[in-house]
């Protein structure tokens, strides 16, 4: 080998590893923003809290971690925002399907493929609730109510028209032959929201998951018609029977997923999947899947970005049907 060749090999050896070890050292210096694209109180919402608590309480981040609502324009607001940030690690958001359905129907303008995936943590089962004093006593009351008519009930949702809560009720309306298309949907900014006019007899159902509401259904001042869920939750939930027990064949859930914005690198990325692959351990999080009656469904940032995908395929079949998906 010539003495330039090994000369060359030698500096390279020498500096390689602390170049590496220098990027794979990425942490983050400031503070962690986590941006939530719906209001307080929303199911979104309480998953960036508990993920907050969580990496602060168990120092999985060293720096504070905060939460900042960014609601409006289906999650339009939230990811512009984002979008602020190319290539900064200390800038994360929750979602659920809600983009990949506005993206469809044209209700969002983004190049939302070009965001980095972080982790997928849960999946959400889809309840149908209505009012204590309600006479939509059960699932099948409420899937003979749209089958009569699907415009004579109103149906609160958050955040966005052809998102995971409205393909729900459309699957309802699909099982008993009812044209999904009429359906009246009310869009609110959180499922607080939507919850809240369902109390003061504004609308007849809220659909929204189930974890943050308990204290509502324990008090009864709500009920639960039907779940969209394969078989039955746990804990306080247990006695509620599922949509498909009661012969409303639909089973549909909500996925929670964490994103960055674009131009992340892979140091940046393997950061946070070690972040996130230490936070599921903890028992803090095992307490918050019970409390919420959340599925765990973790995927790594290379997984979620092929479920994605698959998730965008599905969805566009879907809404298809609905006649929303834009031309």
């Amino acid at each position: 080998m010539p003495v330039w060749l090994r000369a060359t090999c030698v500096t390279l050896a020498l500096c390689l590893p602390s170049t590496v070890a220098f990027a794979a050292d990425w942490k983050p210096e400031r503070n962690v923003e986590f941006t939530v694209p719906t209001g307080p109180g929303s199911g979104v919402d309480n998953t960036a809290r508990t993920l907050q608590m969580i990496m602060q309480t168990a120092k999985l981040v060293d720096t504070p971690v905060s939460v900042v609502n960014k609601t409006g324009g289906s999650y339009g607001v939230a990811l512009n925002y984002l979008a602020q940030f190319a290539g900064d690690g200390q800038h994360l958001m929750i979602q659920t399907s809600t983009p990949l359905s506005a993206l469809l129907t044209g209700q969002i303008n983004v190049d939302y493929f070009a965001y980095t995936p972080i982790a997928n943590l849960i999946t959400e089962p889809i309840a149908f609730m209505v009012r204590a004093d309600s006479p939509i006593a059960n699932g099948r009351d409420l899937a003979a109510r749209i089958k009569a008519d699907p415009g004579s009930v109103s149906i609160a949702l958050a955040a966005a028209r052809g998102n995971a809560y409205h393909i729900a009720a459309a699957l309802i309306a699909r099982t008993t032959g009812a044209d999904s298309r009429k359906l009246k949907i009310v869009v609110f900014g959180s499922s607080a929201d939507a919850m809240t006019a369902l109390l003061g007899g504004h609308v007849d159902v809220a659909s929204a998951t189930p974890g943050a509401f308990l204290q509502l259904l324990e008090s009864k001042k709500i009920r639960i018609a039907g779940v969209a869920s394969p078989r039955r939750l746990g804990g306080p939930l247990a006695g509620i029977p599922t949509l498909r027990e009661q012969g409303v064949d639909v089973v549909f859930d909500v996925p929670r997923s964490v994103i960055a914005p674009k131009g992340l690198s892979a140091d940046q990325i393997r950061y946070w999947d070690g972040v996130f692959q230490r936070l599921i351990k903890t028992p803090a999080w095992k307490d918050a899947l019970e409390k919420n009656q959340w599925d765990e469904d973790y995927m790594p940032s290379a997984e979620l970005a092929k479920s994605l995908k698959s998730q965008y395929s599905i969805l566009k079949d879907v809404l298809g049907e609905l006649g929303m998906v834009k031309q």
